[in-house]
């Protein structure tokens, strides 16, 4: 078997990981993404709002 052929090989075995996802990486890596785009959608909410003046102390 040539270099070739190994990494070949090699390759289809990591696309038989993949497919499979054994380990559930894949729900964990969805659930992330919907996270991260949670947070995302709230900080265009904030960016969205009006920036308002924050009051004046009140005096000591």
């Amino acid at each position: 078997m040539d270099d070739n052929q190994r990494y070949l090989r090699w390759l289809e075995e990591m696309w038989d990981v993949q497919k499979f996802d054994i380990h559930g990486n894949t729900q964990r890596e969805e659930k992330r993404t919907e996270e991260v785009l949670e947070m995302l959608k709230g900080l265009a909410r904030l960016s969205r709002d009006h920036v308002i003046e924050p009051p004046d102390p009140p005096p000591l």
